[in-house]
């Protein structure tokens, strides 16, 4: 049993190396360039370093396992630059890589009540992938791809997307793998094409009246152009507390497939985390919700933040409202000037 179950994580380990990096990309509820690279600097009054560690199946030998390292901020008012490091396992499979995304903006309106603009945003990637076939025994090798040995390769990408910003909402467009396969461990005539995603989504972020709560609503898109498509729904909350230097989080993100006539449940994210100052940490919670990944059982992700502000406040506010702060207080100068 357990040798049928090393060899089914290295059969799923391909399939993952061929499909797109959905453990990097998902995490763009937490750093939107992960998945639309003209989000890289999107909140223009701080800088960011994140760290995720990501961990299923636990209780099995080779269990899929991920760590990401990450950082993004303004490089000057109309450029931004985002960047992340990560490694992957799963089975006898592994992955690392590095990413940096560029990104610009034009700014069409920018007035007391309403401002608006438009980033392009592009990325280049290099990963470096590895598959260890020696401890699959005899038996075991049952697919004649595998030869037994190990095997790694180099490759290269590009991803681009635009963003609309209107005051506090934001519509954006990405696609990943603008170049074919070029990683040598994938070139063979057998393995099927390098695919793209398309990304579709739309957020917002606002404070309720009368009441110290923030809520970030996100609605996601994804269009898989030869397997699949899913819809994201996400809400982040923010949570202060009398001491202007701690706040509580929390995000709830639901995923449901569209591929069928009334669609179907995939899974349900719930996030948990307290914010110290520039400090922010979270225990992500996923459960899936198909007989397969029940039977699996679920995930965890462990989430750090630090943040450097240009205004060197230490207040536990979401950078949303950071952003709105800044953009008044610029729009306001503008006009003092005028």
């Amino acid at each position: 049993m357990k040798k049928l179950m090393l060899l089914l994580c290295l059969v799923a380990s391909f399939a993952v190396a061929k499909a797109q990096k959905y453990y990097i990309t998902n995490q763009y509820l937490y750093d939107l360039y992960l998945m639309n690279p003209a989000g890289a600097g999107f909140y223009k009054g701080c800088y960011e370093f994140s760290g995720y560690y990501q961990k299923q199946w636990f209780g099995m030998e080779q269990a899929p396992t991920t760590q990401v390292l990450s950082f993004q901020g303004p490089l000057t008012n109309s450029l931004g630059l985002g960047t992340y490091f990560y490694n992957d396992r799963n089975g006898f499979y592994s992955e690392m890589g590095l990413q940096t995304s560029l990104s610009y903006e034009v700014m069409f309106t920018k007035k007391r009540k309403r401002t608006a603009s438009m980033t392009f945003g592009m990325s280049l990637n290099a990963e470096q992938s590895a598959v260890d076939q020696t401890q699959l025994t005899e038996g075991a090798i049952l697919d004649p791809a595998l030869s037994g040995a190990n095997e790694s390769g180099w490759g290269f990408n590009a991803n681009a997307g635009i963003l609309f910003k209107y005051n506090d909402y934001h519509i954006g467009f990405s696609v990943t793998n603008l170049f074919p396969q070029n990683n040598p461990m994938y070139l063979n005539e057998n393995e099927p094409s390098l695919t793209s995603d398309i990304h579709l989504h739309a957020g917002t972020a606002y404070k309720i009246a009368d009441r110290d709560i923030y809520l970030e609503p996100l609605v996601m898109y994804r269009r898989n152009m030869l397997v699949d498509s899913k819809l994201d729904l996400s809400v982040k909350s923010f949570f202060p507390t009398p001491d202007p230097n701690l706040s509580f989080w929390s995000l709830v993100s639901y995923r449901r497939t569209m591929d069928h006539q009334f669609g179907k449940s995939l899974g349900l994210g719930l996030t948990g985390g307290v914010q110290i100052s520039n400090f922010l940490v979270g225990i992500e919670y996923q459960v899936g919700l198909t007989g397969a990944q029940l039977d699996y059982g679920s995930a965890y992700q462990l989430i750090c933040k630090y943040r450097i502000c240009k205004d060197k406040s230490k207040r536990s506010i979401p950078c949303s409202e950071r952003n709105r702060n800044k953009r008044n207080k610029a729009v306001k100068r503008l006009k003092l000037n005028l």
